[in-house]
């Protein structure tokens, strides 16, 4: 209701839960192999990110949001909550979204992690033109 009133949500933060797949593991494990440092369940207000990648050159910030169609992704009550719905809230709120697809990784895990890297770099290097990622709480 806060968010509905005023359009603010509160700052995102890790909820200390585990992924809700083996396949946010996966993509979890593949991406700190990549050197990259991932938290998982990160959010506020039922808008939570599966995986979010710290930013490194900006401590206290995210540079990426993955959502996987896990468990999640499956629980939402239509197709229009969990395509449209909830991404939107998430990019107003600063949010970079990478969706990756359960089937894509499982056919072609090399393919799907060049991609996701791909788009952290490009964010890293200043070549996504969107507002700056949202703050990781302190709390």
């Amino acid at each position: 209701l806060r968010y509905a009133a005023t359009g603010v949500l509160d700052s995102p933060a890790p909820t200390g839960g585990d992924c809700d797949s083996d396949f946010e593991r996966q993509v979890a494990l593949a991406l700190e192999g990549l050197g990259y440092e991932v938290h998982l369940q990160v959010g506020t207000a039922g808008f939570i990110i599966d995986l979010a990648i710290i930013d490194s050159s900006r401590p206290g910030h995210y540079l990426l949001g993955i959502e996987c169609d896990g468990a999640t992704y499956h629980s939402s009550r239509s197709a229009r909550d969990r395509d449209r719905l909830r991404e939107a809230v998430l990019r107003d709120r600063g949010w970079r979204i990478h969706r990756v697809w359960s089937t894509d990784w499982f056919l072609r895990p090399g393919e799907q992690l060049q991609k996701i890297a791909a788009a952290i770099e490009s964010i890293s290097e200043g070549n996504c033109a969107t507002r700056p990622s949202p703050m990781v709480s302190n709390e």
